[in-house]
């Protein structure tokens, strides 16, 4: 039935009757509030698209991208084969086409309902988390895209950040979620593992949302104009060649410290987002899940409260300015080496770490094993049920 046909049936019906069927409902809890959501108002609206307009064209493809998998994982009746062939050929092909060629991508940025409808049918609480929080994102990005003075940019990004946490119910937290929460649950790590391409194109939009904070923080338009060039240029270089692809979730830390000193609570928020895409994937890919909502709003509940599951590990950020080759080498990381990096008690360390050849890293990997189950009470069970295939290192 569509919408039109419901509207008249709803119309028609006797007042008596809609009252009898609502009363059924246990309480009002029952009842999913689906009011509508608005970004703050300032005179930076419309910045990116005005000044990078393909960043912001690129920035709708991603939105397409996340919504395309979790509508053909929902809709899909033809077994899991077919998904992983929709997805891994199909989308992939989609979404690929629009960052080679960003006139293939959306003009307009699609709302969470509209580019996810049937996501929205199944988890509405979480779309409108999901929408709330890419509002951010991108008042963040018009903010910085501004022509405005350094000191009204940051007054600005706090006052969007304020404008954010007016609606509690919708907001991630501004302190990290432990990594065992994305890496270490039963249902965890499914997702990538059958869809490892398209997992590697959802990484690489978060390494290009976390890298566009970090470099348009530059206040000389010209500087800023170059990084913003060369970061959209390596982001589309992974489309170019798949092998670029991350091999981890990308965390603020290491591909945006300087948007990390200056707005902690905000970049924490982006990586537990980013965290729960994960988790979100997880659920509607694997098959041992029957009620996804149910699942959903489980892990949700415990991610959107703040004081719960918070992250232990030390996360040294390292330093600003990477030259393009260590970003590369970083995101080519496993996530067993990610997670290695995590609880490494320096930044010199991770920096002395990551450009080792894999033989070498792998040695390290296996010293720091025990502090990374000490910091994570999942890792070593997930570890061994998966048989360390999961955590295997690169050859060298």
């Amino acid at each position: 039935m569509n919408r039109r046909a419901f509207l008249g049936l709803l119309a028609a019906a006797p007042a008596g009757a809609i009252a009898l069927r609502l009363a059924e409902v246990d309480s009002p809890a029952q009842i999913e509030r689906r009011g509508g959501i608005y970004p703050l108002v300032g005179p930076y609206r419309f910045a990116l698209k005005k000044n990078y307009p393909t960043v912001y064209r690129y920035l709708n493809a991603v939105d397409i991208g996340h919504a395309q998998l979790g509508e053909v994982l929902l809709t899909n009746r033809g077994g899991e084969e077919r998904a992983i062939r929709l997805i891994e050929r199909d989308t992939w092909n989609l979404v690929r086409a629009m960052f080679l060629d960003p006139r293939n991508a959306p003009r307009l940025a699609p709302a969470e309902e509209t580019a996810a409808p049937e996501s929205a049918k199944v988890a509405w609480r979480l779309s409108q988390a999901f929408d709330w929080a890419h509002m951010l994102h991108r008042q963040v990005y018009d903010i910085l895209a501004a022509d405005f003075p350094a000191p009204r940019k940051d007054r600005y990004i706090r006052e969007a950040y304020d404008w954010y946490r007016s609606e509690p119910p919708r907001v991630f937290p501004p302190k990290l979620k432990s990594h065992d929460l994305m890496e270490h649950q039963w249902f965890s790590q499914y997702w990538r593992e059958k869809y490892p391409r398209f997992n590697g194109a959802i990484w690489a939009y978060h390494w290009y949302q976390l890298r566009l904070n970090e470099v348009m923080l530059e206040p000389a338009k010209p500087a800023r104009d170059g990084s913003v060039a060369e970061t959209t240029a390596e982001f589309r270089a992974m489309f170019e060649n798949p092998d670029l692809l991350p091999k981890h979730m990308p965390m603020a830390h290491e591909i945006s410290p300087s948007f990390l000193a200056a707005y902690p609570a905000i970049s924490n928020a982006f990586d537990n987002l980013h965290s729960f895409h994960d988790i979100y994937n997880d659920i509607l890919a694997h098959p041992k899940i029957a009620d996804k909502e149910a699942a959903v709003y489980e892990q949700l509940d415990v991610f959107l409260a703040p004081p719960l599951h918070l992250e232990t590990a030390p996360m040294h950020p390292l330093p600003p300015g990477l030259p393009r080759a260590d970003l590369r080498r970083l995101n080519q990381l496993s996530h067993l080496e990610h997670m290695a990096m995590m609880v490494m008690p320096s930044t010199q360390m991770q920096q002395d770490f990551f450009p080792l050849p894999p033989d070498q890293r792998a040695r390290i990997v296996q010293t720091l094993l025990p502090l990374m189950a000490e910091t994570w009470p999942n890792f070593a069970k997930k570890h061994a049920e998966m048989g360390h295939a999961s955590h295997a290192h690169p050859q060298p």
